[in-house]
């Protein structure tokens, strides 16, 4: 997804509040992930995130993130390049900063976006905000943000451009008191370097246009409290991809612990030049120039999440959480269709730990 898509899709919850935050806040995120197909651990995540966000004068707010992380493990089965031993060992450093003006009925932000790894430098900027009525009742949401990327594999030669621009366009409507709903629609347009030099024979088109529908819907329970956040998004690509992802959370407080279950769903079709593994250990061979590749994630198959979330507040100051989910990712099966066959299944799990201080 693209990173304006990224950051705004999380407005929901505050899409109809015209107020600057009042305290300011400093959250540290520990993230442990660990992916596996039949017999072998595949990629490893260890990350860092740092957070902060800080009120100022009233009508502003700026917010900033730094994370650290490194990567170690393979491509998934008969879909690597042989480069080297196929071993992958990589460093991100990422960081990114926003700064918001409050408006009596509005917001404007302005971001930047920062990430580098051994063999990619990506930069982002984007300009989003939102107007709402005067009852506060419905809020319109507005974004626009560009993407440059540029992609050095220097053992094989491969120095390479790509630019992103994409637009976000929604609505929030306050429904009830324990109902509002979100619309939104995101389209992007990149041009430049799509493949994965790091697998074999990929070459992609030098082009790529995506939109995703998205409809959110919160429901609060006054009886327990709680509150249910249901989704779903509709997404289609160029490359002839089209996904369907449903999910679901319930956040239920019980004094000073919150507890959230979350289950998505999801599945896809293959891209148009996704090639079937025939022969698994012998990909399909065909020349190099035309356009094609064997990325499992390109293919046609159904994933579905699990997880659970924890958090505690420890004093009126600090707040503990912790967060365990797991994925699975099939090929057979599928509400929509049959999946690509030749796919090996794909586990992962993620474990993230974080504490926030309230000032």
């Amino acid at each position: 997804m693209p990173w304006l898509a990224l950051a705004l899709v999380a407005a929901l919850p505050s899409a109809h509040a015209d107020t600057a935050p009042e305290q300011g806040q400093i959250s540290y995120k520990y993230l442990d992930y660990q992916d596996s197909q039949p017999g072998w651990d595949r990629v490893g995540v260890r990350a860092h995130a740092l957070s902060i966000q800080v009120p100022v004068a009233g009508e502003w707010a700026l917010e900033g993130s730094w994370t650290a992380d490194t990567v170690s493990g393979a491509s998934p089965s008969f879909h690597s390049e042989a480069l080297g031993s196929g071993h992958l060992e990589d460093e991100r450093r990422a960081r990114d900063l926003k700064i918001t003006r409050y408006f009596s009925r509005g917001t404007l932000t302005v971001g930047w976006a920062d990430s580098r790894e051994n063999d990619y430098r990506s930069r982002a900027s984007t300009v989003s905000g939102s107007v709402s009525t005067e009852d506060r009742n419905t809020t319109v949401l507005f974004g626009l943000g560009h993407t440059s990327d540029h992609i050095d594999v220097a053992s094989i030669g491969l120095h390479e451009p790509k630019r992103l621009r994409d637009v976000m366009l929604g609505v929030a409507q306050v429904l009830s008191p324990t109902d509002i709903v979100q619309l939104t629609v995101t389209h992007a347009t990149g041009h430049g370097y799509f493949s994965d030099p790091y697998k074999y024979r990929d070459h992609r088109p030098e082009t790529k246009h995506q939109t995703a529908w998205l409809g959110r819907w919160n429901h609060h329970f006054t009886a327990t409290d709680g509150t249910a956040r249901l989704s779903y998004r509709y997404y289609r690509d160029s490359f002839g991809v089209r996904a369907h992802t449903l999910g679901a959370e319930y956040v239920q407080p019980w004094g000073s612990w919150t507890f959230t279950p979350l289950l998505r769903l999801h599945t896809q079709s293959a891209a148009w030049f996704y090639l079937d593994p025939e022969n698994p250990g012998f990909p399909t061979i065909r020349p190099v120039e035309t356009i094609q590749s064997q990325d499992q994630r390109l293919s046609a198959f159904g994933a579905m999440s699990l997880g659970l979330k924890v958090s505690r507040r420890l004093t009126p100051q600090w707040t503990a959480d912790a967060r365990y989910e797991t994925y699975r990712q099939t090929a057979s099966g599928l509400p929509f269709g049959t999946g690509s066959p030749g796919i090996e299944p794909f586990r992962a799990r993620m474990i993230q730990l974080g504490l926030t201080f309230s000032f």
